[in-house]
């Protein structure tokens, strides 16, 4: 499942709500039925619930000029498990992720259909009813929170496997949700994984920074500058920084490190064997595995801001 949050800095409440509703775009079965969740709400119009959300505002504990009013979230699935997703099982899993999210929010959430794919619409009040305390999530509690509303469709509906995204985890480098649902509909590798595969292969090959940055040029990529350091590769007509591919600075500082490390342990084998000194080299796969374990979780999707 795929969770997108965007914040909205003004009480746009109305524009939102209205845009849930349309008919045009909401979701319906067969029997031309849907579904309005409403949390810690009442009413079953628009009106009534932008006035509750705007009253609620009332109780806001702290009003700043970027304060988060209200929070516009998606949830979506691949196209390809619509045969097994019904109203009812969308229903559920909203219900629980509000939970999940936060049971003192005020919430409105409907179903929507849009480009052969099943989505959910989520209006969330900025902040907690009649609390004042602001709904916010920081980047790692919302990225639990993808985690935890996908575990639970594993476990509730595991016919839906074509909607498991990967939060938080990298296939040989950081992938967005866009390019991993891509890449579960083609089953090709993407432009950035092939990025990545030949970045690895020049760090494994290369003796020194230098060398690295020359193995690059040969395999057909161009480097740039940043700040007069030699900050990233030009992939097709796209720049990527090499921070954002899981490689440091640190990392291409190790090259030189490694390679007078080579040297020094050259010049002391021919003096000694000193096996100790070897082992505490690290290998350039020990490297590899760093970088990999560096990349950590980097959601394209930022938390809730207060």
């Amino acid at each position: 499942m795929i969770v997108k949050v965007k914040a909205f800095k003004s009480p746009q409440f109305g524009n939102l709500l209205a845009y849930m509703t349309n008919e045009k775009k909401r979701l319906f079965d067969e029997k031309g039925e849907s579904f309005a969740i409403t949390h810690n709400m009442k009413g079953n119009n628009i009106d009534k619930w932008v006035l509750q959300f705007k009253e609620n505002e009332q109780f806001r504990n702290v009003t700043r000029k970027d304060s988060t009013y209200l929070s516009h979230e998606i949830l979506s699935w691949h196209k390809d498990d619509a045969k097994d997703l019904t109203l009812e099982k969308m229903e559920q899993m909203a219900r629980e992720y509000i939970q999940m999210r936060n049971p003192n929010g005020m919430y409105v959430a409907v179903p929507h259909y849009d480009k052969d794919h099943y989505h959910i619409h989520i209006a969330a009040s900025g902040v907690e009813y009649r609390t004042g305390k602001a709904l916010r999530l920081s980047k790692t509690e919302f990225g639990q929170l993808k985690k935890d509303i996908q575990n639970y469709q594993l476990q509730k509906f595991p016919e839906l496997s074509k909607s498991v995204v990967e939060h938080g985890k990298y296939e040989k480098g950081k992938l967005s949700e866009k390019e991993f649902q891509l890449k579960q509909r083609t089953g090709r590798e993407t432009q950035k994984e092939q990025l990545i595969g030949m970045l690895k292969t020049c760090y494994k090959k290369a003796d020194s920074k230098e060398d690295f940055f020359d193995m690059l040029k040969k395999s057909g990529l161009k480097t740039y500058e940043r700040g007069g350091k030699v900050s990233g590769v030009i992939f097709g007509e796209t720049k990527h920084r090499f921070k954002g591919l899981g490689y440091e600075q640190k990392f291409l500082d190790r090259l030189d490190k490694s390679a007078n490390r080579s040297r020094e342990l050259s010049e002391m084998r021919g003096k000694k064997d000193d096996s100790k000194e070897m082992k505490q080299d690290k290998s350039r796969d020990e490297e590899l595995e760093e970088i990999r374990n560096n990349e950590g979780e980097k959601s394209d999707e930022l938390g809730v801001g207060d």
